[in-house]
């Protein structure tokens, strides 16, 4: 932990001309300022004590370039001041500042830490046609959050460079548009994001492909080429989706030491047909999921397999419909 003018020294030389001011309540005032590679992009990760941080017009011209800063907040609270909008920032959730624009950055009551993620402004606006909302935030509930997310963890690699360039100009877009995949100028990207947001919505058993072509703003014919054109379909995509969340949990169980009722976990993937899932398992991994589990085990501990003790149900659970039974519409 640095003192206030070494962080405050970092902090101008990474964002430009912000003026902070410590709260001088606040007693051995302490904090961190590091920038890291996420996604292709520069992200400081920002911890302090309360503070105050203003962007004036005194500082926009001082400053010859031009950034958006896409903050996540990760621990306290941060009022902002931005673009006309007044918000409290809470952890886990986003917000879009624009350089060109005043802003008041207000951290009160207790230690706070965010990440903020240095988007050039002329890559942002490339190929838009409208400027992203800026002072708007982004809450768990946005259908883009996970996307977002994703680009600023700590594995976040360069492949996504131009990803992150697309993705924030549509979460961020004008008040009442829908964010879509078709807005999307990259072909990957679109699909990127279809992956992701069938990741998001994998275990509900109801999921349908109508649902997802809602959910990502695409026709269901556009979205059955996104799929065609990537070599798979939306069933066979799903399917795998779930198969993966089974494995690693049964891995995870395995390396834990734990018995777990394996259909069970299939149901919390989201399979509503335990037979079906069964002989996808079998098919993906050349086993069945008691034995896999077995194999994973290290210390030979034997999973309690709900589906191998008992007579597999006629008919699923309440609330648990059968997903695949034969829909050519789907594939």
């Amino acid at each position: 932990m640095n003192g206030f003018d070494h962080w405050n020294s970092a902090l101008r030389a990474s964002c430009g001309h912000y003026y902070a001011a410590p709260d001088r309540t606040a007693r051995d005032w302490a904090g961190t300022f590091n920038m890291r590679q996420r996604s292709g992009v520069d992200v400081a990760e920002v911890r302090c004590l309360p503070a105050r941080i203003e962007r004036t017009r005194k500082g926009i011209l001082r400053d010859d370039q031009e950034h958006f800063f896409l903050l996540r907040q990760m621990e306290g609270e941060t009022g902002i001041l931005h673009a006309g909008r007044e918000t409290l920032l809470r952890p886990g959730e986003f917000l879009l500042l624009d350089s060109t624009r005043a802003a008041e950055l207000s951290i009160s009551g207790g230690p706070a830490a965010f990440l903020s993620a240095h988007l050039p402004r002329a890559l942002v606006l490339e190929r838009r046609r409208e400027i992203p909302a800026a002072g708007c935030k982004i809450t768990p509930a946005h259908p883009l959050h996970a996307s977002l997310c994703g680009l600023l963890d700590a594995d976040g690699t360069d492949d996504a460079a131009g990803y992150i360039y697309d993705l924030v100009p549509l979460a961020f877009a004008g008040a009442g548009a829908h964010p879509g995949a078709g807005c999307l100028g990259s072909r990957k990207y679109r699909f990127r994001l279809v992956r992701e947001t069938l990741d998001l919505l994998s275990t509900d058993p109801g999921l349908t492909v109508d649902t997802l072509a809602a959910r990502t703003g695409l026709s269901r014919r556009q979205l059955q080429r996104e799929f065609q054109e990537n070599g798979t379909t939306f069933t066979d995509c799903l399917t795998r989706t779930r198969l993966a969340a089974v494995a690693d949990k049964l891995r995870h169980a395995a390396r834990q030491g734990a018995r777990v009722q394996i259909a069970q976990v299939a149901y919390g993937a989201g399979f509503g047909d335990i037979s079906h899932f069964n002989r996808s398992f079998r098919q993906r991994f050349g086993c069945s999921p008691r034995g896999f589990l077995s194999t994973c085990n290290h210390n030979g501990l034997l999973a309690q397999d709900a589906n191998s003790l008992a007579p597999a149900p006629k008919t699923a659970p309440p609330g648990r419909a059968c997903l695949f039974q034969s829909n050519p519409a789907d594939g």
